[in-house]
């Protein structure tokens, strides 16, 4: 009886659906919700959290000693990406592998940890910290939005502001003095700002500076010296009222954030001065609201660059301006690389003082042990 049953006209059509169903149901990639990676298969990835070009970021859970979840964050580059040419794709493997070469190296609080990399035939994994919160570009877009209502200051409130703007130094004072690297992409998109703790609605959170795609090494002094034909190249510049050619592909970096020097050798440059220019771009504009340096026309942007052509007046009249900040700023957006400020020179700023107390309290505490 059951046999008849089971070749019944009824459980053949059910059977054909059962098999369509199964046939039709993709095989899930590596990097779909529910797999797993790692050695032991210890990450589980979760939701999107963002996508890119030839990524995407996703969460990744894991449990730790005493079985509570650990919630992360994965990057994954993958190996091979429809519609894009091998170059373009070696090309991509090239960067992450370079990132990774120093991000790796990286241990400080102010800086996006990477905990694991894993490679496989599909995809290069990297598990960092998930950050709960947005971008300094984030905080700087909210506080121009409610300019209104704050007389019309669009910058951040002020112990923000310096408070920020500390953290950030100090995140380059341990990639330039200890490790030798130059980050070559400072600006507020890559400051991720950790709101996770109880208290950063009021005092702020966690900076974080993450991106070290464009990062690397410092070379020896020798390596720095101007060659001839860029000694040249400046004193023509110099002797005329000609400019760069500014295109996207001549910047390393973002255009509104590199140093006149950054805009005419035209080359990576293997030093800590342009980190540091940077940073002077990024406290005027937590400061203002706005970038010290920004026109419609990029070949104006880089007119105001080369001539060091920002709005004292404007920092001055902002919520957190002062003569020590515009000293401090002034300091990092020197034209002349030898007279500019150090990012030790610019931690010593008076409008870090307070800063620096609470920074030296807390290790003496062992709170960031």
């Amino acid at each position: 009886m059951s046999g008849a049953t089971s070749a019944s006209p009824a459980h053949a059509f059910l059977s054909s659906w059962a098999r369509a169903d199964a046939e039709a149901a993709p095989e899930p990639k590596p990097d779909d919700e529910g797999q797993s990676i790692g050695l032991e298969n210890e990450f589980v990835i979760g939701r999107t959290i963002s996508k890119g070009g030839f990524g995407v970021v996703k969460e990744v859970h894991s449990f730790d000693v005493r079985g509570e979840r650990i919630i992360r964050a994965v990057k994954i580059v993958h190996k091979s990406l429809t519609g894009a040419s091998d170059a373009e794709n070696e090309k991509v493997q090239l960067e992450i592998e370079h990132e990774v070469s120093i991000w790796r190296y990286l241990q400080h609080r102010h800086i996006l940890s990477l905990h694991a990399v894993y490679e496989t035939e599909y995809a290069t994994f990297c598990v960092m910290d998930l950050n709960i919160g947005g971008t300094l570009f984030d905080l700087v877009r909210k506080a121009r939005q409610e300019a209104a209502n704050n007389d019309g200051r669009r910058g951040l409130p002020p112990h923000l502001a310096k408070s920020y703007s500390y953290q950030l130094a100090s995140a380059l004072r341990y990639l330039h003095e200890d490790i030798r690297v130059c980050h070559r992409d400072v600006k507020l998109e890559n400051c991720l700002v950790d709101t996770s703790s109880p208290d950063s609605s009021i005092e702020g959170g966690n900076l974080r500076l993450c991106d070290f795609g464009l990062a690397d090494f410092l070379h020896n002094d020798q390596s720095n010296a101007d060659d001839p034909f860029e000694e040249r190249y400046r004193e023509q510049l110099s002797l005329s009222t000609e400019l760069p050619v500014i295109t996207a592909s001549s910047i390393i970096g973002t255009l509104e954030y590199a140093s006149p020097k950054g805009l005419s050798v035209h080359r990576k440059l293997f030093e800590t001065a342009g980190d540091v220019w940077a940073f002077g771009v990024i406290v005027y504009a937590l400061c203002t609201g706005d970038l010290p340096f920004r026109h419609a026309m990029p070949s104006k942007t880089a007119e105001l660059i080369l001539r060091a052509d920002w709005d004292e007046a404007a920092l001055r009249s902002a919520a957190a301006g002062g003569p020590e900040v515009i000293d401090l700023v002034k300091g990092c957006l020197e034209r002349e690389i030898e007279d500019r400020f150090t990012i030790a020179d610019a931690l010593r700023s008076g409008w870090f003082d307070a800063c620096r107390e609470e920074d030296e309290e807390n290790e003496s505490r062992g709170v960031w042990q």
